[in-house]
């Protein structure tokens, strides 16, 4: 079995949301299906830490993937002539897109529908790209992952997608998410909220994520415990 992954997003040095789910997933499926061969697609070369068994072969194509018409070359040319040419059983593509045109089976991840209820929280590059594109990838695809049921049931609503092709796996978590010992935890509290105990964030600094609402829970809950100088909000 032969099934190509989009990698655009394993970029080293630099791995965001996309790019650590895709290294998560990905390596764990690598690792786990030695018999299976994997064609890693991406529009710039692969660090080596990325090619994570012999059973994976980096493909760089052309052109780099940037905005709007650029995405399209990219999807519908270059990824569907290597599709074809590679004899590829499945797509997987963990980053809400895929080519329309290939007759390759296609698994997608879609991690949100904010460009569809929220746009004017994409940059203005890409919006109109996403809102008319998403539609279609969405339709186009064979499996609809989510990483929510929040998200299964908005994609549902939305598109009107049959139940079955969507379908939620949950996030993990990766190994160095350990629990810590007291000495361990007295340690990060000394550093990061004067050794007060503290609720953390650490998602992207973006109105979309919700922060101003979360400031304001904040508040009510030192207001509710009594408690204002006892807890810190590290952002």
């Amino acid at each position: 079995m032969k099934i190509a992954i989009n990698a655009r997003f394993l970029q080293s040095g630099n791995l965001e949301g996309f790019g650590w789910y895709t290294h998560e997933i990905v390596r764990r499926m690598v690792l786990s299906n030695p018999e299976v061969a994997f064609l890693f697609l991406s529009d710039r070369p692969l660090d080596p830490s990325f090619i994570y068994g012999p059973n994976v072969t980096p493909l760089m194509l052309r052109p780099r993937a940037r905005f709007g018409p650029m995405f399209l070359w990219w999807f519908e040319y270059s990824v569907r002539k290597a599709l074809k040419k590679h004899r590829v059983d499945v797509f997987f593509s963990p980053d809400s897109m895929c080519s329309l045109r290939s007759k390759v089976p296609v698994v997608m991840t879609c991690h949100d529908l904010v460009p569809i209820h929220f746009p004017e929280q994409i940059a203005w590059i890409h919006r109109h790209f996403i809102q008319t594109f998403l539609p279609k990838y969405l339709r186009r695809a064979d499996k609809v992952i989510t990483v929510s049921n929040y998200v299964r049931q908005d994609i549902l609503q939305t598109f009107k997608l049959p139940g079955h092709r969507v379908q939620t796996i949950y996030n993990g978590c990766r190994d160095g998410f350990q629990p810590l010992n007291e000495s361990e935890k007295e340690a990060v509290r000394r550093q990061y909220s004067g050794e007060k105990p503290y609720f953390f964030y650490a998602g992207a600094i973006h109105p979309r994520k919700n922060i101003h609402r979360l400031i304001r829970a904040f508040d009510l809950f030192k207001d509710r415990t009594g408690s204002p100088e006892n807890y810190r909000l590290p952002i």
